[in-house]
Formats: C-alpha cells, sequence, structure tokens
C-alpha cells in the first residue's frame, strides 16, 4: 500500500508551507527571498503557483476533455452547486476505493471531475487555480492543483493556533472524493457541496478545512 494511500489526510494543505520554508532555508531561491518578510515570500509564493507551466497545461487539458466528458456522463454540467451532487454520484458510481481512486487519477474522469468540482468553487465562491511549479517530491499530494482565495483576501483568515501566515483554505478536489469513499454511500449527498462553506473566514474556528 502507498504512503498516498496509508495517509489520506496529508492534503499538502503545508504546501506554502514547505516552499516557504525553502525559500527561507535553501536553495537557488533562498537568496532572493532572505531579506524579505513573511508576507512577500507568502506572496511570492502564490504568485508562482498562479501562474506556471504546469497549471497552464493542465487546466488547458482539462477543459479540452470537458466537452467530451460532459455527454459522457449526461451533460448539464453548469458549474452549479447542486451539480456536485452528482460528481459524488459520479465518483461513488465508478470509484470503489482510496486504492482505485489513485489507480484511475490520470484518466479522464477523474481529472476533469476535479477540474470541474474546482471551477465551481471558483464560479461560486471567487476561489482561483493553484499548482506547485516546483513539487516536492516527498509530498505527492504538492503536485496536484487546489484552488484557493485570492491573496487580496489573505488578510480576512487568521490560523486559530496562531501557526500559519497563510491560512487561506486551500481546497484539493481529489481529497475530497477521498473523503466520499471514506464515508461511504450511507453519508448521502451534499458532502462536496458542504465543502463550499470552508472559503468563508472564520469557518477554520468552527472545524472547517
Amino acid at each position: 500500500m502507498s504512503d498516498e494511500i496509508r495517509d489520506p489526510e496529508d492534503k499538502s494543505a503545508d504546501t506554502y508551507a514547505y516552499a516557504a520554508e525553502d525559500a527561507y532555508e535553501g536553495g537557488d531561491e533562498g537568496d532572493a527571498y532572505e531579506d524579505e518578510d513573511e508576507h512577500a515570500v507568502t506572496r511570492r509564493i502564490d504568485e508562482a503557483h498562479a501562474d506556471n507551466p504546469r497549471l497552464t497545461a493542465w487546466l488547458s487539458e482539462q477543459r479540452g476533455r470537458f466537452d467530451g466528458w460532459s455527454r459522457d456522463h449526461g451533460g448539464g454540467w453548469d458549474f452549479g452547486e447542486r451539480t456536485l451532487d452528482r460528481v459524488e454520484a459520479l465518483v461513488r458510481e465508478h470509484v470503489t476505493s482510496a486504492e482505485d481512486l489513485f489507480a484511475r487519477e490520470h484518466t479522464p474522469l477523474v481529472q476533469v471531475a476535479c477540474w470541474y468540482v474546482g471551477e465551481v468553487h471558483n464560479h461560486t465562491r471567487g476561489t482561483e487555480w493553484r499548482m506547485d511549479p516546483d513539487p516536492v517530491a516527498t509530498h505527492p499530494w504538492s503536485a496536484r492543483p487546489y484552488v484557493i482565495v485570492p491573496f487580496a483576501r489573505l488578510d480576512a483568515y487568521r490560523d486559530p493556533e496562531g501557526i500559519e501566515y497563510d491560512a487561506r483554505p486551500r481546497h484539493h478536489p481529489l481529497s475530497s472524493f477521498l473523503t466520499l469513499l471514506r464515508e461511504g454511500p450511507a453519508a448521502g449527498p451534499g458532502s462536496l457541496r458542504g465543502e463550499l462553506d470552508d472559503h468563508e473566514p472564520g469557518a477554520e474556528e468552527q472545524g472547517g478545512e
């Protein structure tokens, strides 16, 4: 069993933390960040994750696949919140376990579903796509795309424990699918829709991500 499956909660929500640590402690970028404060470093990381060839290529690929994916799965995918219930049903129908999800991760079924979930967040909660341009090999989740509210809203979020400077919730759609598979079908629809509220300031203090 892979480390990914053994520890599915490791979403690398700490992606920024790893990048910031590298920036401060070494590597080619270390000197560039040396004289900058935490806010400036966080901004640089956000900008790097927002605009890079890895993200551009991934988004282009999923957009190109979407029409066919939509036809294959009933059409009517309008990026509304309620369509997330359909995504839940789709995942439950075609994916049987965490192992199966990771085995199918790079198929159009799963990749476009991840893109679609992120796009619903973008359409309804104003989030944006991010992807690490130089993912950390020891943290597989750092290689995966996620959505997050814009950097301009950074100050609206606070880490209740006072540890993370950047407390904006980061949403990895693939991680949401893992949650569905752990919950099982008895949980009923609504899990993916519920995650939309995680982007509200203060949600982290009420048990949000």
